[in-house]
């Protein structure tokens, strides 16, 4: 049997009341270990109501990412073999990369803190404890080096597209690695590689998402939350919104290995933010003032300088 804890959690999630016995009859375990699981779960933060001959019926999530709930979908993904959830570490990022040679096949890293978090051209990424999420994926694709540049296009779209089915909010891309909600940044996201002769041996996706307010967040000029734009009516399940970005990333990530840009590129485009708007672009020391026209098959951006040329990006930072 899996972890206790998961299978108690799996029965309370059917949204009926269950007794303790009917859990201990089905589970094969005392009520005393019910009892013991279900404390356990209350301590992680899921509200858990008890009625006198009724039993037990779940009533609130988790103000923060459940290691429980975390570990019981990778136990049912079909890409994911481990997961490795910490209290608090210098970065998720590095963490992630340290595991490579003890861990075959994908898998994830998720802290409650970093405090040593960064983001691309190593700039720091504010990691405040359980006000984000803080994830490092590890993928094995074993492709040509230069397919890093359409890996992101695809996995901005799964992160996108899980924000807004969540929390029913409407967020966009900035090419290549940001998610913005009405002009502010809510989520950035890392791209490294090991290879080996021009082929990717693993790659390594920092993920960083802003779920709730914080000082140190929202004093950035261009920072905002998912707490601060979604809906006052709209719950905040952060269980429902791990497991629509792990299949959202499973997706993608499939789509990824078998498909062209080409196949999603409509679909990125309706999300991008980027296009008939005046930019700055910094690249290989270089910055200028561009409008971004629209995307090639192979993920460059082609944007049109004050000049008058058309140039092709391939890496850069990217200022609205």
């Amino acid at each position: 049997m899996s972890n206790m804890k998961q299978e108690i959690l799996k029965l309370l999630k059917n949204d009926r009341f269950i007794s303790g016995q009917e859990m201990a009859d089905r589970l094969g375990v005392s009520r005393t270990a019910v009892w013991k699981n279900m404390n356990a779960l209350k301590r992680e933060g899921y509200r858990i109501e008890s009625v006198t001959s009724k039993g037990y019926h779940l009533t609130g999530h988790p103000r923060y990412i459940s290691p429980t709930s975390l570990e019981m979908l990778v136990a049912q993904s079909e890409l994911f073999s481990h997961v490795q959830y910490l209290p608090t570490i210098g970065s998720t990022q590095i963490e992630a990369m340290q595991k490579l040679e003890h861990h075959d096949g994908a898998y994830m890293v998720v802290a409650e803190e970093q405090t040593n978090g960064r983001g691309r051209f190593n700039r720091e990424w504010a990691s405040p404890k359980n006000r984000g999420l803080y994830l490092s994926l590890v993928l094995r694709p074993n492709i040509p080096i230069s397919e890093i540049i359409r890996f992101n296009l695809f996995i901005s779209l799964a992160i996108s597209k899980s924000i807004d089915q969540a929390f029913r909010i409407e967020s966009g891309i900035k090419w290549p690695n940001d998610i913005y909600i009405d002009k502010r940044k809510v989520s950035g996201f890392l791209t490294e590689v090991v290879s080996e002769s021009g082929v990717i041996n693993a790659i390594i996706c920092g993920i960083g998402i802003n779920i709730f307010e914080d000082e140190d967040i929202m004093d950035l000029p261009n920072a905002t939350s998912i707490e601060r734009e979604m809906d006052v009516n709209v719950d905040m399940d952060l269980d429902d919104f791990m497991e629509k970005l792990i299949r959202n990333i499973e997706h993608y990530y499939h789509r990824f290995l078998n498909e062209p840009f080409s196949a999603i590129r409509e679909e990125w485009k309706s999300r991008a933010i980027v296009f008939n708007k005046e930019l700055r672009i910094t690249e290989t020391g270089e910055s200028y003032m561009a409008k971004a026209l629209d995307i090639d098959d192979e993920g460059f951006l082609e944007v049109l300088d004050r000049t008058g040329e058309i140039r092709k990006v391939i890496s850069a930072d990217i200022e609205l």
